[in-house]
């Protein structure tokens, strides 16, 4: 039987490639000479489409290549300045490509709803993010096959995998405890986007402050509420100098992409990381990696994420109804911003 390499190496073009034009992928540029040539290597070569298919009641299963929908919180421009999402995105992309699923993206249309650029169906969903009740009442026109990542809308109905916050904040503040730090700055959003997109108190925050008030160690002064931002970051430590003159001795910051603002603002006031203060970032993005210097950072483990949502789809595809909610662990990667006291 022919795959779909066979067809790739006869066309002359890519195996992606091929795969996106034989599935009228409409995101997909390319000229209509490239096009008839894949089209007639997959004829030539009684290529069939290859993939688990959704069960259906009454019917035998069938092999044919998947068609999958991603649908993301954040548009293009609030994307640049959070790239644990735009990562999230790609790292899905790749995990459903592995599978031989065909991604589709989804756009918010002037009403808020979220809808396709042409009428094919979808046999499921991915979701990433926090989402409205009509948003999700959107999605649910093309699938009811859909799993949330980084958001628990409704743990009856829908698969949703989340970090442990929990974990990884324990991780942060016990980090800062053995290196010699008593009390630590939370700097980032103390209110965000809940589940269902209604503003609730962040998880990474309720655990710091219920951790250190364990610790009987909480002080409200050290809370440095900010946009998730590297102008947020760097708005909020300029006023926290203003005020102080010196830095927390040590901060776990809720985002990486909070990261750039904040050590902007230390090194205008010729403050640097760790000797004037030590830091704790959260994702382990870029931002923090090839940070100056190198940032701590609680590791999400991304493609473990991403790996637990496709595997979340096939339960649904077998039939599996009840939701579930998946929270996959964190760990503290250790570089150079927390100093040994």
């Amino acid at each position: 039987m022919a795959t779909l390499k066979d067809v790739a190496r006869q066309a002359g073009v890519s195996a992606a490639a091929a795969s996106r034009i034989l599935n009228q992928d409409p995101t997909l540029s390319v000229t209509e000479e490239t096009r008839g040539r894949v089209l007639s290597a997959a004829a030539a070569l009684n290529y069939k489409k290859t993939g688990l298919q959704p069960e259906k009641k009454g019917r035998p299963q069938e092999e044919r290549e998947l068609r999958v929908g991603i649908a993301q919180m954040f548009d293009a421009r609030e994307l640049q300045e959070d790239l644990y999402y735009l990562a999230l995105k790609n790292a899905l992309d790749q995990e459903c490509f592995s599978r031989r699923w065909s991604t589709v993206p989804l756009f918010r249309d002037e009403g808020g709803s979220f809808t396709l650029r042409n009428a094919l169906p979808l046999d499921g969903l991915f979701a990433i993010g926090r989402f409205t009740r009509r948003e999700i009442g959107s999605f649910r026109r093309y699938t009811d096959k859909i799993v949330f990542l980084d958001s628990d809308p409704d743990p009856m109905q829908y698969y949703s995998i989340l970090p442990n916050y929990h974990l990884a904040v324990r991780l942060a503040l016990n980090h800062f405890e053995a290196n010699g730090f008593q009390k630590a700055a939370y700097v980032g959003s103390v209110n965000t986007f809940g589940d269902q997109k209604e503003l609730t108190m962040d998880p990474r925050f309720y655990y710091y402050r219920t951790g250190l008030m364990n610790r009987d160690r909480f002080d409200p002064e050290l809370v440095l509420d900010c946009p998730m931002t590297a102008r947020g970051g760097y708005k909020v430590m300029t006023e926290f100098l203003d005020r102080n003159e010196r830095p927390p001795e040590a901060m776990f910051v809720a985002s990486d992409s909070i990261a750039p603002g904040l050590m902007m603002a230390l090194r205008e006031r010729r403050l640097s990381v760790p000797e004037d203060t030590s830091i704790i970032t959260f994702n382990n993005t870029v931002l923090s990696q090839f940070s100056d210097p190198p940032l701590t950072s609680i590791e999400v483990h991304m493609q473990e994420n991403v790996r637990a949502a496709a595997f979340s789809m096939e339960m649904l595809w077998q039939g599996d109804v009840c939701g579930k909610r998946i929270v996959v662990p964190c760990s503290l990667v250790s570089r150079d911003s927390v100093q040994n006291v």
